[in-house]
């Protein structure tokens, strides 16, 4: 893809950083979240649970709770710094040009009433349809998520609707009033693994069709291969390298991401199967990340000078960049790659 003019860029994100309210003072959920989605791209944040992907999400649609506490940075759609509209705007925003899907439908949908009202309520409110409009609006959108008899099955609960179709309804929900930017968190957990691909095949369908931005969080590496054009790990809240899927895939310039790609399960040639790998230790406490670079208690290629100093973002060129001291050797020795 290439780059984006001014006019394409949909989202930016500089320097953010969110914390959250505790006894002794501030923990830190988010330090200098920096990146952007164009127009009809998909750029996956990818990392482990705790690392900050729902955090960044939550900050982007004003989702944040009262306890949480925006020290700096920046979030800018259409040109505007949505940390410092008014609420109001702000949620208007999130309910038109930018949509959400949930990774619990269950919670997503309210249980008392009807799909069909639900959604309907979206036309009403948002474009002031009447209710017989805004009805037929509803079905078409649920038929176009895939649902079969949709207007038949505007009168059911959410609990009448398995765990795949729950989700086409979120969906639906989610692109009913054609957004700009879809942010979709975990939009197949706990799915089985052929309705994760519809659900993904769904989603990249309706991107292709409405140019969307979409900003897809996950922590399955499959998923992001799939569907991603872009990819930013992240790791104690953090980004520690960002860049083009196949790049990062192929020459990852961080050990984080290496052993991300390490740990996934592979079967050598004639079906034998090969050790699974691991990255050895826990993520740090939030409340105790350790000086210099976070991962350096994890990290097999550790230095003196990772104990001790924190790593810039290193560019290895074509939008590739990586938090490493030895990114640049990481990306050029082959034997890590054999």
């Amino acid at each position: 893809m290439p780059p984006a003019t001014p006019s394409e860029r949909c989202l930016t994100v500089s320097d953010l950083a969110v914390g959250f309210a505790a006894r002794g003072g501030t923990i830190l959920a988010l330090e200098d979240i920096s990146f952007h989605v164009d127009a009809g791209e998909t750029l996956s944040l990818l990392g482990e649970s705790g690392s900050g992907k729902s955090v960044s999400a939550q900050a982007i649609m004003a989702l944040l709770p009262d306890t949480a506490v925006v020290s700096s940075g920046t979030v800018r759609f259409d040109g505007k710094d949505l940390l410092a509209l008014p609420r109001r705007e702000t949620r208007r925003l999130c309910g038109t040009e930018m949509g959400m899907v949930f990774q619990d439908p269950l919670t997503a949908l309210n249980p008392v009433f009807t799909v069909g009202d639900q959604i309907a309520e979206l036309f009403r409110v948002r474009q002031g349809l009447g209710r017989r409009a805004a009805r037929e609006a509803a079905a078409d959108v649920i038929d176009t998520v895939g649902i079969p008899d949709a207007r038949r099955r505007l009168g059911n609960y959410p609990h009448q609707f398995s765990g795949g179709m729950r989700q086409r309804l979120v969906i639906a929900m989610a692109i009913a009033l054609k957004p700009r930017l879809l942010i979709a968190d975990e939009p197949t957990t706990a799915l089985d693994v052929t309705v994760q691909a519809q659900i993904m095949d769904l989603l990249g369908r309706l991107q292709r069709e409405h140019n969307m931005a979409m900003l897809l969080i996950t922590h399955d590496l499959g998923v992001v291969a799939d569907v991603t054009d872009r990819v930013a790990v992240m790791y104690s809240g953090r980004i520690v390298e960002t860049g083009d899927v196949r790049r990062v895939y192929d020459r990852p310039g961080h050990p984080y991401t290496r052993g991300l790609l390490a740990s996934v399960p592979a079967t050598a040639g004639g079906g034998k199967h090969q050790p699974l790998a691991t990255i050895g230790g826990l993520p740090p406490n939030p409340q105790r990340r350790p000086q210099g670079c976070t991962f350096h208690p994890r990290c097999p290629f550790a230095q003196d000078i990772c104990r001790t100093e924190r790593p810039p973002m290193v560019d290895l060129g074509n939008g590739h960049g990586a938090t490493c001291h030895f990114a640049r050797e990481m990306v050029a020795d082959d034997r890590l790659f054999a």
